[in-house]
């Protein structure tokens, strides 16, 4: 027997930007799996979804971000091998991400081990960071003629520069700790355009002009970048 589990996005903080069918889904589990990123159980993805559902739906996982594959795999194996217990039993499972389920998303590894062990996962897309970022920029991502691409951060700064030359817009996404090879890339590429978008849809939103070397930002968590060269009239946004 096929037990179906719903991998559901919940957007980037703002709780207001999840799709219907999303709530819907939420509204009718019997249980969801919700992410923490400490041990002292801080998440904000539980914040947005206590917006729509009761608490004693939901259930807490943590793990660990020290890149230890085995670890983290054994992990995986055993929350999902957990859920599919539950859906021989008859609840209704979803879990949550923040963004979209497929978009650097670390749910991705949950849905593989639940894949694997018989269930079925339908994703619920998502309001992810790069919509997110373009819409409070008010730049598009790419009108007629143009592209844009997506990329992790790079570690290194001739990497970053070459990616940005080789489109009309590229957003990095999981700049973080390489905020100095962004900036660095930022300097030497010379972008008409290029902003840092930081804690979108939650407490302390804020936009950076990174060609404006005299306020840079003093870090990068849940951050993502969207550099363009161009400048066209719609480029208007002013730094916020």
């Amino acid at each position: 027997m096929t037990y179906l589990i719903h991998s559901i996005g919940i957007g980037t903080g703002d709780p207001e930007l999840i799709t219907i069918k999303a709530k819907r889904l939420l509204e009718e589990s019997d249980m969801v799996f919700v992410p923490q990123s400490n041990l002292q159980g801080k998440s904000v993805a539980k914040e947005i979804v206590l917006h729509y559902i009761p608490e004693s739906k939901i259930n807490m996982y943590y793990f660990p971000m020290n890149n230890n594959k085995e670890e983290l795999a054994e992990k995986y194996h055993g929350l999902a091998k957990q859920m599919i217990e539950l859906s021989r039993q008859g609840m209704k499972l979803s879990y949550v991400t923040m963004g979209d389920p497929t978009i650097f998303s670390t749910s991705n590894y949950l849905t593989e081990r639940l894949v694997t062990q018989g269930a079925k996962v339908e994703h619920i897309p998502g309001i992810n960071t790069i919509n997110a970022a373009s819409t409070k920029l008010g730049l598009p991502l790419c009108v007629k003629g143009e592209n844009f691409a997506v990329y992790e951060m790079p570690a290194d700064t001739s990497r970053a520069v070459e990616l940005i030359q080789s489109h009309s817009t590229t957003v990095f996404m999981k700049v973080n700790k390489k905020l100095p090879v962004l900036l660095e890339a930022v300097k030497q590429a010379n972008p008409d355009i290029a902003f840092l978008a930081r804690r979108l849809g939650l407490d302390n939103e804020m936009v950076f002009d990174l060609t404006n070397s005299a306020n840079p930002p003093d870090t990068a968590y849940l951050s993502v970048a969207v550099i363009k060269h161009h400048k066209n009239d719609y480029c208007s946004h002013s730094n916020t």
